[in-house]
C-alpha cells in the first residue's frame, strides 16, 4: 500500500451521515484508508473504503458484513478494533480504531536486521493477536508487515482481520487471477488450492520473523508468479544461513528451528495455530533472555517435526519431545520501547 495525502473525491464527504472523511491516508489493491471524524462520538477514526466493483456482488456484501461483525467481537489489545461497517454509494466500508504511528514495514526498512531479542519482541504481539483470533475461529489470511501497526509508545496492533477472507471468496477464481495475500508472505496452500486456515497465518508470520532476523524476504523474483512458485517448491532457509551469507552473526539454533517450523511447506508440520506458536515463542524468549546459546533439545521443541523425521530426540533415544501448551490466550501488552514517529499517521494498511 502506498501513502497518499493528495486530493480524493471522498474527502469532505460524510458516510452514513456520520463519518466525515478528513484526509486520504493510503491506497492499496482493494481499499483506500481515510482519516475521518465520527460526528456522533466526536472521535478520530480510520475508515477503509473498498474500491469500486468489489461491493457489486450481493454474496460478497454478505460475507464482508459477516467478517466485519466477527472481527468487531474480538477483544484483544493487539488487534485493531473494528467499530462499525456499512455501505455508501454501493461501496462497503469499515470504521476502525485510528492508530497514529507507523507500520512494521517502516521499521524493517529503517532498522532490519534486528537482533534476535528485538525480533521476538516485535513478533510476539502479532502472534498474540493471531492466538486470540484463532481461538475465535478467525483466520487473517494476509499477515505481513504492512498490516502490523506500531503506535507512538511502541504498542503493536494487527489490522485487517477477516478482510482477505471476504474478498478471496469473490476474487480467488476470477478471470484476472487475483490471489489475496501479498505474494512474499503467501502460504503454499493458498497458491495451490486456495484454502487457508490458522496454519496459513503461521506460515506468513514465520516469513515476517525471517525478515525481521535477516533484513530480507526469503524469495525474490522478477514476477509475482516466480515468488509464488518458490513458496510452493522451496523450503525457507534457516535465518542463520542468510545471516552468514551477509556477514552477520547467526542466531541461536532454537530460533532458526522456530522460524523453519513456521515456514514448513506442509501445514500439518507447522505450529497448529497462534496459541501453539505463542507458547513456543515465549519459551524461546525466556531462553534468549537467560543467555541460552545453541540448545538442540530446545530446538526439538521449537520444530518437533524436523527432529521426528531425523529421529533426533531430546534426552533418551526413546523420549519424544512435545510442546506443552500452558500459556493462556489472553496476553500481556509487550513492553516495547517507544519509536520515533514524527509526522507519521497511519490507520491500518489496506491490502
Amino acid at each position: 500500500m502506498t501513502r497518499d495525502s493528495t486530493s480524493d473525491p471522498l474527502v469532505g464527504d460524510v458516510l452514513a451521515g456520520r463519518y466525515e472523511i478528513v484526509r486520504k491516508l493510503a491506497r492499496g489493491g482493494m481499499a483506500t484508508v481515510y482519516r475521518a471524524r465520527d460526528r456522533r462520538l466526536g472521535r478520530v477514526v480510520a475508515v477503509k473504503v473498498m474500491h469500486e466493483g468489489l461491493g457489486d456482488d450481493a454474496d460478497f456484501a454478505r460475507k464482508f458484513d459477516r467478517e466485519a461483525r466477527a472481527v468487531a467481537r474480538l477483544s484483544d489489545p493487539h488487534v485493531v478494533g473494528v467499530f462499525d461497517q456499512g455501505r455508501d454509494h454501493g461501496r462497503p466500508y469499515i470504521v476502525m480504531e485510528f492508530v497514529e504511528g507507523c507500520t512494521l514495514r517502516n521499521l524493517i526498512t529503517r532498522e532490519a536486521p534486528f537482533s534476535p531479542a528485538r525480533a521476538l519482541e516485535l513478533i510476539e504481539p502479532v502472534v498474540a493477536a493471531l492466538a486470540a483470533a484463532h481461538e475465535s475461529g478467525l483466520v487473517h489470511r494476509d499477515v505481513k508487515p504492512e498490516n502490523v501497526l506500531i503506535g507512538p509508545h511502541g504498542q503493536v496492533k494487527v489490522a485487517d482481520f477477516g478482510l482477505a477472507r471476504a474478498v478471496t471468496a469473490q476474487t480467488v477464481t476470477a478471470a484476472h487471477g487475483l490471489v489475496i495475500g501479498t505474494v512474499s508472505y503467501l502460504p503454499p496452500e493458498l497458491v495451490t488450492n486456495g484454502h487457508a486456515d490458522a496454519r496459513s497465518d503461521i506460515y506468513s508470520t514465520g516469513v515476517v520473523l525471517y525478515e525481521l532476523l535477516t533484513g530480507e524476504k526469503p524469495y525474490a523474483g522478477d514476477t509475482p508468479i516466480q515468488v509464488a512458485y518458490a513458496h510452493v517448491n522451496k523450503a525457507v532457509p534457516p535465518p542463520s544461513v542468510t545471516l552468514r551469507r551477509t556477514n552477520h552473526a547467526p542466531v541461536p539454533d532454537y530460533i532458526d528451528a522456530l522460524t523453519v517450523a513456521c515456514t514448513r511447506r506442509e501445514p500439518d508440520q507447522r505450529p497448529r495455530d497462534g496459541i501453539d506458536l505463542l507458547a513456543r515463542l515465549r519459551r524461546a524468549r525466556m531462553a534468549l533472555a537467560a543467555g541460552v546459546g545453541n540448545d538442540p533439545s530446545l530446538s526439538a521443541i521449537m520444530n518437533p517435526a524436523a527432529f521426528r523425521s531425523s529421529q533426533v530426540w531430546s534426552g533418551s533415544p526413546t523420549a519424544r519431545v512435545d510442546v506443552v501448551h500452558t500459556e493462556p490466550v489472553a496476553t500481556r501488552q509487550a513492553a516495547l520501547p517507544a519509536q520515533h514517529m514524527a509526522g507519521q499517521q497511519l490507520a491500518g494498511a489496506a491490502t
